[in-house]
């Protein structure tokens, strides 16, 4: 592929479009996302509130810089939805010469690592909003551009990447509001006039303390907000357990973290997380097998009502001042319907689970997509 070396200056010089702002009229201003993320809309402004701010017309082909985050891939190319829009002076709006450049051809190459590269070289200073891209700076990077059709076929193939990620993505939404919903369903047709019981009598606490050794490793669990699961922290020695009681955790258990409890910190534990140790503050219970399932109380307790069940469960103010309390989650009481009916409950969240892993090997493997094809073209 023969290629032609030209500055941006040459082939997409920056125009300004000065905005008269009258008064009484209502204004769409908008922004750039940083990692080539694109465009969002601002909500409209009055002229008061623009006050003396300088700002410019967006034309739908121009390719945009956000000065301030470009070292981080603020970039994008306006769309017909753009036009009539405004911007500050902090976003440039530079127009490629149709017969040397296409704009979506120069934002991919921006966007790449190898483009980035200039932008942060373009924008010195510190982090953040001490980084901001020159507009001389900008005018002399220098681009090696492949022709026009050549330029065309890699932005083509790049967008319509892209386009096919967010189908998957759509997809992938859609089927997954689709089966929690479908689960919501089954549940209030499961627990639908069953009767209710305490925790202490479905699910007792249960506390395996570890009598800890100087010399010993204790792997610990954590447990995260809004029904995401447990997850693994750092091993501590036995010198950092210091005087903090541990207790054992075993795979099954439904784990609460009491400090979080009221947003749904609850998870039951798998068997990767058997054996690893829980501080006070992570209460482990284990359900009488007469009586219900670990899974089918985990899901009760992120429904809308066991949530609010947590809440009560846990007075005080926000965050770390919201504990749940023991004694109030043993008398939580929790609907227990037929244990076949629940084993039945639980066998379509592992089939719901089990649909969602597979959906998120499928964006795994797209998210590595891009960079390999974006290594491709200007690698």
């Amino acid at each position: 592929m023969t290629l032609s070396s030209y500055s941006m200056a040459e082939i997409a010089p920056l125009v300004r479009r000065p905005v008269r702002v009258e008064p009484e009229q209502l204004y769409r201003e908008i922004g750039v996302r940083s990692f080539g993320k694109g465009i969002f809309h601002k909500p409209p402004c009055t002229s008061l509130e623009i006050g003396d701010k300088k700002v410019f017309a967006v034309e739908p082909g121009d390719l945009l810089f956000n000065i301030v985050f470009a070292w981080e891939g603020a970039v994008a190319v306006a769309a017909e939805r753009e036009r009539g829009m405004i911007g500050s002076h902090r976003f440039l709006t530079c127009v490629p010469e149709p017969n040397r450049a296409l704009a979506r051809y120069l934002y991919w190459y921006f966007v790449h690592e190898r483009g980035l590269r200039q932008l942060q070289l373009a924008s010195p200073g510190g982090a953040g909003r001490n980084r901001t891209l020159g507009i001389d700076k900008l005018a002399a990077i220098i681009v090696d551009l492949p022709t026009i059709a050549e330029q065309r076929k890699v932005a083509e193939r790049l967008d319509g990447a892209v386009a096919k990620m967010a189908a998957l993505q759509h997809t992938r939404d859609t089927t997954q509001t689709e089966i929690t919903a479908g689960l919501q369903a089954a549940f209030q047709k499961v627990v639908g006039g069953a009767p209710k019981m305490h925790m202490s009598d479905v699910a007792p606490l249960v506390r395996r303390p570890v009598a800890v050794d100087p010399d010993g490793i204790y792997p610990e669990l954590g447990v995260r907000s809004f029904g995401k699961g447990t997850f693994h922290k750092p091993s501590l020695s036995g010198l950092e357990v210091g005087n903090k009681r541990l207790f054992e955790i075993h795979s099954g258990d439904l784990v609460f973290n009491i400090v979080f409890a009221w947003e749904g910190a609850v998870a039951v534990a798998s068997a990767d997380d058997h054996g690893r140790v829980g501080s006070h503050r992570f209460l482990t219970c284990v359900p009488d097998p007469l009586h219900a399932t670990s899974d089918f109380l985990r899901f009760y307790f992120l429904t809308p009502e066991g949530i609010q069940q947590l809440g009560i469960a846990s007075p005080g103010g926000a965050g770390r001042n919201r504990t749940l309390g023991l004694k109030a989650l043993e008398g939580v009481r929790v609907p227990v319907p037929s244990l076949d009916a629940q084993i039945w409950f639980d066998s379509l969240q592992r089939k719901a689970a089990d649909i969602f892993v597979a959906q998120s090997d499928v964006a795994a493997e797209l998210d590595h997509l891009m960079p390999a094809l974006l290594d491709q073209a200007f690698g």
